[in-house]
Formats: C-alpha cells, structure tokens, sequence
C-alpha cells in the first residue's frame, strides 16, 4: 500500500532523560496533514510543538510510533531535498549576499547552481526582494530577513515547508503584513505547509486547521477546522467570527 503524500505521524512518542530526570515529551501524537494543505501547531511552551516539527525533520528521533514525510522517512525526504524548514532567527550568513544565502540548502545538496540560478531568482521575485539579491543580510530590516529564510527554504523546491515562530521576533504590524505574504507564498508554491506559532490569530489566518496540543506530557487535545474562504484578506483580523474562532481555540489552550 503506497504511504500517504503529506505529513504523517502516527502514535510519536518522545522521552528525555538526564541529569537523574525523565520527561515525556510527546505521548501518541497522531495527525495527518494531507498534500497541499496548511496546519498550525499551537500550545504552551514546554508541550513539544518543536519537538514534533524537529522529529518531522529528522533533527531528531521519535522513541515510538512512525513518521512519514511526502511517503519517505523524515532523514531520506530532507536529503531529497523534500522538506524545507525557516525558523524564528533567520540565521543568515552575514558575509554573503541575499543571493548567495538563498543558494546555501543547494550547495548542501550538492546540486549545480549554474542550472539553479533562475530558480533562486524566481525564489528571490516570490518573497518579493527583487533587486536586494547582491544586499547583505546587515543592509536589511527584520522582515525582509525573514522573507530571504522563507526564499531559502523554498530554493529546493519542496513538497514540506516547515516554519517555527518565523514571525515571532517581528511586531505586530509587520507580522500580520508577513502572514498576508506567507498565504500568498504558500498559495503559489503548492506546498504542504506545518506552522508552529504561539499566535492564536496568525494560526487561524494562514491555517486550513488548528492543532491546539496540551503539555506534560506533550499530546494533541483538539484538531479545529478553520472556515474562512481563500485568499483571507487582512480585513478577516476584524471579523467577528474570525475573533469567536480564535476565543474558542483560546478556551481549548487553557483547558476550558
């Protein structure tokens, strides 16, 4: 039987131990997020929302149950260049242009930038810095860092693209004006999307469902479906029913 496309965990379990400790990370984190859709991973901090994306990704490994990526094991699908990840810190390398950080996952995968170059371009028009490609990472705000990591992720062409708090050290203007380019983004790369955010109201923005989890141990408690019609326009951050779901969401966080 041909494994799901998308992202699949089924029954993940994860313990830490050390320093005379042992503490249950995740216990049986279930979820399918099928090809082509957008999940938001939320909960408090501690209750292995992290934990799940870096397991996913093959950053580390899962003590019980199976992860699968777009039909592969998390390891195999990242060194095919499946999986694309930006997290909260851009990471940039400071001494080389937007281009040449856009270049770097290619050059880890060994892949010829001469038959790249109109990819990392296009990649570099998609985030919308067209004409920053020869800008150092210093020459450049907060945000449009974060929109050269999201082009970095995306260089490789891949079914996954993981984000953690990749908005989070923004404020809130430019935050919201981020999650209207990410919807944009990810509508046009096709991509499955699995976003890990704190952010009640960017989770039901940018989501087709919300994944509320609950720590010690970490679990899922509640999988809710976001309604709201594509492409959202930032107007929907007024909408009373966009606040009701986002109420309702905050009762299942805290336990209501």
């Amino acid at each position: 039987m041909r494994a799901p496309d998308g992202i699949t965990l089924s029954g993940v379990g994860k313990t830490f131990r050390g320093r005379g400790k042992v503490v249950e990370a995740l216990r049986d984190v279930t979820l399918h997020c099928p090809a082509g859709s957008f999940t938001a991973i939320i909960g408090p901090s501690g209750c292995g929302k992290s934990t799940v994306m870096r397991i996913a990704l093959g950053l580390e490994g899962a003590d019980a149950g199976e992860v699968m990526i777009a039909g592969a094991a998390p390891q195999a699908a990242a060194r095919a260049g499946v999986t694309g990840v930006a997290f909260q810190d851009a990471a940039l390398l400071p001494w080389r242009t937007v281009r040449h950080n856009v270049e770097v996952p290619l050059e880890v995968l060994g892949r010829p930038l001469r038959d790249s170059r109109d990819r990392v371009q296009a990649m570099i028009d998609l985030v919308g810095l067209k004409g920053y490609e020869n800008s150092l990472p210093g020459e450049l705000s907060g945000g449009m860092r974060q929109r050269v990591a999201i082009a970095r992720a995306l260089v490789t062409h891949p079914q996954v693209l993981f984000m953690d708090e990749p908005f989070g050290a923004l404020d809130q203007i430019l935050r919201r004006q981020m999650n209207v380019e990410l919807q944009r983004i990810w509508a046009e790369t096709g991509s499955t999307a699995f976003l890990v955010t704190h952010g009640i109201d960017e989770a039901v923005f940018l989501a087709d469902r919300v994944v509320v989890m609950h720590a010690d141990p970490g679990r899922i408690v509640e999988v809710i479906d976001v309604p709201f019609a594509r492409p959202r326009d930032p107007s929907l951050f007024s909408d009373p029913d966009f606040h009701a779901l986002c109420d309702r969401i905050a009762e299942v966080l805290h336990g209501g």
